[in-house]
């Protein structure tokens, strides 16, 4: 499985937002085929995100493993158009796992990080936009 060396420099392209959000994923890729699986983001940018898997972790790594770390995202389980239920026919988008953490005494659950690959600009922008008005919601005064 993937194992990045980290030599403590910063090396991340985007803003990354700090936030625990339920996602989908499949770990064939966009097909319409396979297992369905369901974890928590640690955080989320327009390049990727970082996701925390409590599930079969062992059979998970193998199976990611021979299918060459690629992974389908839900990215309206992530964002939806509204603040409502996942639509009908949800967009899958294509992932690279970039990094794994494996589970230790300390910590009980996966962490993957992962890459998007071949996402259209209205994607990628759904994304930014999303990511930029939740960190406004930080920073606004309440009424």
């Amino acid at each position: 499985m993937i194992q990045k060396r980290v030599d403590g420099k910063e090396r991340r392209a985007y803003v990354r937002l700090e936030r625990s959000v339920p996602v989908r994923f499949k770990i064939d890729g966009v097909r319409q085929t396979g297992k369905i699986y369901t974890a928590k983001t640690r955080n989320i940018s327009r390049g990727g995100l970082c996701v925390e898997i409590a599930e079969e972790t062992a059979e998970l790594l193998e199976q990611i493993s021979a299918l060459g770390g690629k992974i389908g995202i839900d990215i309206d389980s992530l964002i939806s158009e509204q603040a409502t239920a996942v639509s009908v026919k949800s967009v899958w988008i294509n992932s690279r796992v970039d990094w794994t953490s494996k589970p230790s005494k300390k910590k009980r659950n996966l962490l993957m990080g992962l890459e998007f690959e071949d996402v259209a600009e209205e994607t990628r922008r759904r994304i930014h936009d999303f990511i930029v008005k939740e960190m406004v919601k930080r920073y606004e005064k309440p009424d």
